[in-house]
C-alpha cells in the first residue's frame, strides 16, 4: 500500500473484497448446483462463473498493464454469448482455477496502477466519442459494479441449495 495512492490503494481494497464476496458465493455450490438457472431459459451459475472470468480477465489488457489469459473463453462466456448446457462448458473446478488465476492476475495490476492514470484514456480507447469508460477509473468502477451484480446472481442460487450463511 503506497500513501501515495490512496484512490488506487481504495479500489485494490474494493477489488479484494469483491473477490472474497464472489468466492463466498461460488465456493459453497456443488458441481449440480451450478447447472441451476436464475429463471427458465436465463443464465445458468457455471454461465455466471465462466461470464465473471471472462470479464475479469480482460482488465489488465484495459489498464493496458496485460493479456487475456483464456481468450477460448470469450465466445462461451463473452457479452453477447447466450447461455447453453453445462455440458457444453468447461468443468466448474477448472472455470475456478482460471477465477482464481485471473483474480491474482488483477492484484498484480491494480499494485503496478498509480493514482495519476486514472483519468487516462483505458489502454483499449480507440474513439473517446463512442466510448462508454472512457477512463481507467470508469473502467474500474464498472468492472467491480459488473463483478458484483454477478455476485448477487450467485447468492440467489446459493440461497436456493440451501448454503446460505445469512
Amino acid at each position: 500500500m503506497s500513501l501515495n495512492n490512496p484512490l488506487i490503494n481504495l479500489y485494490s481494497g474494493q477489488y479484494d473484497i469483491m473477490v472474497d464476496w464472489v468466492n463466498g458465493c461460488i465456493n459453497p455450490l456443488s458441481k449440480e448446483d451450478f447447472k441451476q438457472e436464475l429463471s427458465p431459459g436465463k443464465s445458468t451459475g457455471i454461465w455466471i462463473l465462466g461470464h465473471l472470468v471472462v470479464c475479469d480477465d480482460d482488465f489488465s489488457e484495459y489498464m493496458g498493464k496485460g493479456k487475456i489469459l483464456y481468450p477460448e473463453l470469450i465466445e462461451l462466456f463473452g457479452q453477447g454469448s447466450k447461455p447453453a448446457p453445462a455440458e457444453n462448458y468447461p468443468a466448474v473446478s477448472v472455470l475456478k482455477e482460471y477465477w482464481n488465476n485471473v483474480c491474482e492476475k488483477n492484484k498484480k495490476v491494480y499494485l503496478e496502477l498509480n493514482d495519476s492514470e486514472l483519468d487516462e484514456p483505458h489502454a483499449l480507447m480507440e474513439n473517446n466519442e463512442d466510448n462508454y469508460f472512457k477512463t481507467k477509473k470508469g473502467v474500474i468502477v464498472h468492472w467491480q459494479l459488473h463483478q458484483m451484480y454477478h455476485a448477487g446472481q450467485l447468492g440467489i442460487l446459493v440461497s436456493r441449495a440451501g448454503k446460505s450463511i445469512y
